[in-house]
């Protein structure tokens, strides 16, 4: 009989284990993390803006005929119709060094019907997706925020971010101010602030700072956590002294998020 319960009992324990081995892994790394990086912080000279008052992001620039992740000129368009006025974006380069808004190379591939790779800057423009929508570039989002003077745009990058804050410096000086930096190590503060633009964010999916380490970070405008962890971060004083955006949820959970998660400032919407 023992034999018997044996194999369950041991094919039980395994499951189990494999289920939590991952989140304690996580939850490690970004403690060490935390104790790393906070050794090497000095809090940034630079003071910190006025909170953005808008309390909603269109994520990926909004849902449109109910696709999400479009990153397109019509997301943009209709979200700001529809009251936005804060669109988080997904920026990558292409082949040959040009910045341009996709969320990942496979995904932009399918929507062009090719197989999986990095387009060149040409190739990105010329072609035609299947949805109809239309791609931009850097350029093109920079017409689009000189035409809409109350709008700003939360960057957000599967890329080196440093490559992006080195590429604005140089390239983006006259939209900065429409710009909420998002950054994604402590590490990567000092050169944000230093463009002035108009916040600096710390999302914490990658590097997944523990709330003891938040509370001991000044030089953030807000920080921007899954909504999944909100419970880890609940302390009311935290949230009290900081500015939490949560990620990301449908337009129709909008009021329920707010309610039964007491004390976040903002919410990113599909």
């Amino acid at each position: 009989m023992r034999s018997i319960l044996f194999v369950p009992c041991v094919l039980i324990a395994l499951s189990v284990l494999a289920a939590t081995v991952a989140p304690v892994r996580h939850m490690i790394k970004g403690n060490v993390l935390g104790l790393y990086d906070l050794s090497l912080y000095n809090r940034p000279n630079s003071e910190l803006t006025p909170p953005v008052e808008q309390h909603l992001v269109a994520h990926a620039g909004g849902a449109f005929n109910g696709e999400s992740y479009t990153n397109s000129r019509e997301a943009l368009d209709h979200s700001y119709a529809s009251g936005y006025r804060v669109f988080e974006l997904d920026f990558d380069w292409t082949s040959d060094g040009h910045l341009v808004l996709v969320h990942d190379w496979d995904h932009t591939s399918s929507l062009f019907t090719v197989a999986p790779h990095v387009f060149s800057y040409q190739e990105f423009i010329s072609r035609h997706r299947t949805d109809g929508l239309h791609q931009l570039a850097i350029e093109d989002l920079r017409q689009w925020l000189h035409a809409h003077s109350d709008a700003f745009i939360v960057t957000d990058t599967k890329s080196p971010n440093p490559r992006l804050l080195n590429y604005l410096a140089q390239n983006g000086r006259d939209i900065l101010p429409q710009l909420i930096l998002q950054i994604y190590r402590l590490s990567e503060l000092q050169s944000a602030r230093s463009l002035a633009p108009r916040a600096v964010w710390l999302t914490i999916y990658k590097c997944n700072y523990p709330a003891w380490a938040l509370a001991r970070i000044t030089g953030v405008d807000a920080f921007v956590i899954p909504v999944e962890r909100y419970g880890s971060y609940s302390r009311p004083k935290l949230l009290q002294q900081r500015h939490f955006y949560v990620h990301s949820i449908s337009a129709d959970q909008i009021d329920q998020t707010f309610q039964h998660l007491p004390g976040i400032y903002g919410i990113y919407v599909n």
